[in-house]
């Protein structure tokens, strides 16, 4: 699939290119992007070239992940995309800068990018299914996920690794058929 840009009321998401680059690099400086999202620590400017370009690129054209930045005024606030796509399934995973948290831009950037996973082929995937993960206790994922709709299936103990470190990993699924309001999670009340 070629790559494609969404836009809703507040924001555009764009596919990460070489320009993105130094904005990935200190975005993900913050320690609280450290502690719940899978990157290299210490996070290098090598690693977010590679991130941004061939990473991204080779994904897309496989159709394995779709990545967007999340630009909010024409600045990066975050990245969101959907992972392991394959078999009408995939995993929404997202992170935002610390300067854009809060604000309810996450969602609705999420939002958009569940409305093309679950649109019909060749508007979106034709997904059947996303999942979201997150380490157990990141609460502000857990908020997010909770507002678009998804519905907490679990926590697998020690089912995630993060630098070599068993965490605790909670679950949640929505599928295309959902009602996408929001539905209360016990570890979030």
């Amino acid at each position: 699939m070629e790559k494609l840009s969404l836009a809703t009321a507040n924001l555009e998401l764009v596919p990460p290119g070489p320009d993105d680059a130094e904005a990935v690099f200190a975005a993900c400086q913050d320690p609280e992007i450290q502690n719940w999202v899978p990157i290299p620590v210490p996070y290098l400017r090598e690693h977010a070239l590679v991130y941004v370009t061939s990473h991204t690129d080779t994904t897309w054209a496989e159709g394995t992940e779709h990545t967007w930045t999340i630009r909010s005024a024409g600045t990066l606030a975050g990245v969101v995309g959907l992972y392991r796509v394959a078999n009408g399934s995939a995993d929404l995973g997202y992170w935002m800068a610390p300067d854009f948290r809060g604000r309810g831009l996450l969602t609705e950037a999420c939002n958009a990018v569940l409305d093309f996973a679950f649109a019909p082929v060749p508007e979106g995937l034709g997904l059947a299914r996303v999942g979201w993960n997150a380490y157990a206790g990141n609460l502000g994922s857990a908020r997010v996920a909770q507002k678009l709709g998804f519905r907490f299936e679990g926590t697998a103990r020690l089912g995630a690794a993060l630098r070599g470190q068993l965490r605790d990993d909670w679950a949640a699924g929505l599928l295309a058929t959902d009602d996408r309001s929001t539905c209360p999670w016990a570890i979030l009340d």
